[in-house]
């Protein structure tokens, strides 16, 4: 049962996901493809917002952000890990060829994943597998839009399967790191994660 400030939460991010998804198909999609970041920054508060921000959450953040981070840093300098590609210019300020908000994004995302599978009932190494291919799926939907809306390019607009290897690895230990934190509230970042990739899922039909 949701409370009444994640009921307030969630219309707020719902309602910019549906902007974002009507504008991106209409003649001022590029106006709101320069608007991504913003809405990231946003989505990012409102989770924030829902959560217990407390020093063991800040913490773990911390971590999944820098994980996800210096990954990204690693891989577009070397492309030894995801391949070759490098970012655009929709994701904002940038550190070492990075957008900052591909770590908070990491880590948003995480918290989506892991809360989709804590409460099954299995082992936690398959928690962990099961909520890295609910990231993998995640990624494969976003890749062909993510090219169209200038958040990364591919070297020959070819995605390889090496991406996806990656992504299935650090998810995995993102998921660790939550699970061994004890956080139990996730505020609203099921509700993120699957909004999310309706809104991918959306404009893959329309790109």
């Amino acid at each position: 049962m949701l409370s009444l400030s994640h009921k307030y939460l969630s219309f707020v991010f719902i309602f910019f996901l549906l902007v974002g998804a009507i504008g991106m198909t209409t003649n001022y999609n590029t106006y709101f493809e320069g608007l991504s970041f913003y809405n990231l920054l946003l989505t990012f508060v409102l989770l924030m917002m829902s959560v217990n921000f407390n020093q063991k959450f800040i913490k773990v953040l911390a971590i999944l952000f820098f994980i996800g981070f210096i990954a990204e840093v690693i891989g577009v300098h070397t492309n030894i890990l995801f391949g070759d590609y490098n970012y655009d210019k929709n994701l904002g300020p940038k550190i070492f060829e990075v957008p900052l908000m591909i770590g908070v994004n990491w880590a948003v995302l995480s918290f989506g994943a892991w809360s989709i599978v804590k409460d099954i009932k299995f082992k936690n190494i398959f928690k962990f597998s099961i909520a890295a291919l609910i990231m993998v799926l995640f990624d494969i939907v976003m890749e062909p839009v993510a090219i169209e809306l200038d958040f990364w390019k591919w070297n020959l607009n070819q995605i390889p399967i090496l991406n996806y290897i990656t992504w299935f690895i650090i998810s995995f230990l993102q998921m660790i790191v939550i699970s061994q934190s004890k956080i139990q509230n996730f505020g609203i970042s099921k509700l993120i994660f699957f909004g999310q990739l309706i809104f991918f899922s959306w404009l893959l039909i329309w790109i």
